[in-house]
This record gives structure tokens, C-alpha cells and sequence, in this order.
């Protein structure tokens, strides 16, 4: 329907209320990343990326008696968060100029770091953050070969076959280039910096409702650095063009709903 097709432009801003939207699904890999964590009581708990809290209250849940901090570059995502119903520190801070106020014995980092370049860098930074027996925990969505993230640079490249590019070089080169490593090379890279190191990577079909749902996930996260780079005339192209595809490729099944799958990947390293 034509109507699909024309939503709103979106706000450059982190949009808090759009991002809850899928708070449950959210939550599912906060959940299985941290069955992995083997840590009985942690004193100094960092959620960094915090957002909405989603990890947070299940770090304050799991570790009632912890001291947990909360930190994430958005005022409105903190906003939200801070009127959840647990005890936390909230932080506004970049996360590449972070540090603890002291070192911390679990640093969670979910749905966040992807965001980061240099991960060789990063990932050792966050290490010598904590104290000896210390764990970091992280997930990131694997968007290398995904295809709602193709259909994007495609999009940017021929604004859905019409001849003209959206945006600038800049932009079409930095979204083309993906800061995540290998599984191999993170093992490389954190194994001699670590007592144990789990890695692995999954997959999930996640059904999401809706009558755009795979735009309305994406928009507020991984696409945000697009709108942030785009004139609002480009803006109203590229989501037009760009859910043009994005309905062709991931049809509504009969009840309605979309299939939607997201590949992760999970660290867990304890120093």
C-alpha cells in the first residue's frame, strides 16, 4: 500500500519512546548474554549504552545489591531510563572517552560498541577498566551481511534505480564500512588479554508486528548516522526508495506479521 510508503522523516535525535517499541525482543539478547556471565556477587556493575535501561534492570534485578552505573551519550534515552523503578547511577558520557570512576568487576556493553571504530583499541581499553576476576560482556548486532543493511547502501548508491546518489561520498563510504571484526579475530585479539573467553554468534527470526516494522527497528539505531547525514528533501527520498525495497524483500506473512532475521554476535571475557 502507498501508504507504507511515505512515513514521516524521522528525528535526528535517539527517539527513547520508538526505541522501546521492541523493548521485549531487545531484551532476549541482554538475557542470553548474561546466562553466560559467572560472576556471583559483582560490587561495581557499568552498563554502558545503557539507553532505555533495558540491560540495566536486568543487571539490578539479577545483582540486587550491586552498584550499578548507567551510561549512554543520549539525555532523552537517560531520561526514560531514570525513571525506572531500580537503584542506578545514570552517566552522560561518550563511551570512547569513558572511564570508571573505579575499576569495575562487570562492564556490560549490549547493542552498543558496534557503533565504535577501532575495536582492536576499544575492546583492550575496556579490559584494563576492570579489577582482576572482572568480567566484560558485550553484544553487537552483525549487520556484515544483513539484508535490510544492503538494501541501505544500495538505496544511498542509485536512490532506488532513479540515477542520482543520496548524500555524500563521506556518508555512502562510512556506512559501507563496518567496524566489527571476525569471531577468529576477536578470539585473537582477547584471548592473551583473559583468564576465559566465550565468543559466538546467533541468529534469531524475530517476528515483529506492525505495518513497517523492519523501518520503525531500524530507524532509531542503525540508521540513525543516515538521517543525521541527509537534507530533509534527502531524507524523504531515501525512505522512500529505501522501503520500496525493504517490502519487496521482507513481505508481511499471513497473520500480519514480519519475519526479521538479526544476527549477533556475544563476548564474554573475565580478566
Amino acid at each position: 500500500m502507498i501508504t507504507r510508503l511515505k512515513p514521516a522523516p524521522v528525528d535526528k535525535d535517539w527517539d527513547a519512546k520508538a526505541y522501546q517499541q521492541f523493548s521485549r525482543l531487545r531484551q532476549q539478547p541482554v538475557d542470553e548474554l548474561l546466562r553466560r556471565v559467572d560472576l556471583d556477587n559483582p560490587l561495581l556493575v557499568c552498563d554502558l549504552g545503557c539507553g532505555t535501561g533495558i540491560a540495566t534492570k536486568v543487571l539490578a534485578d539479577r545483582w540486587p545489591l550491586a552498584k550499578i552505573t548507567g551510561v549512554d551519550s543520549s539525555k532523552d534515552m537517560l531520561q526514560v531510563a531514570r525513571c525506572l523503578p531500580i537503584k542506578a547511577r545514570w552517566q552522560h558520557a561518550e563511551l570512547q572517552h569513558w572511564k570508571p570512576r573505579k575499576l569495575a568487576d562487570l562492564i556490560v556493553a549490549a547493542a552498543v560498541l558496534h557503533f565504535i571504530d577501532d575495536h582492536q583499541t576499544l575492546l583492550p581499553g575496556l579490559l584494563r577498566h576492570l579489577n582482576p576476576g572482572g568480567c566484560l560482556a558485550v553484544h553487537m548486532p552483525d549487520w556484515r551481511d544483513a539484508l535490510w543493511y544492503g538494501l541501505m547502501l544500495d538505496t544511498l548508491d542509485d536512490a532506488g534505480s532513479c540515477g542520482r546518489p543520496i548524500g555524500t561520498a563521506q556518508l555512502r563510504q562510512r556506512m559501507a564500512a563496518r567496524p566489527l571484526l571476525s569471531l577468529e579475530d576477536y578470539y585473537r585479539l582477547l584471548a592473551p588479554l583473559t583468564q576465559s573467553l566465550e565468543i559466538w554468534e546467533t541468529e534469531l527470526v524475530q517476528v515483529v508486528p506492525g505495518s513497517s516494522p523492519i523501518w520503525d527497528w531500524v530507524k532509531v539505531s542503525a540508521l540513525r548516522p543516515v538521517m543525521q547525514g541527509l537534507t530533509s528533501e534527502e531524507q524523504a527520498r531515501f525512505i522512500y526508495h529505501y522501503l520500496m525495497r525493504v517490502h519487496a524483500h521482507y513481505p508481511q506473512e499471513n497473520n500480519g506479521h514480519t519475519l526479521f532475521p538479526f544476527k549477533r554476535i556475544f563476548i564474554v571475557a573475565k580478566v
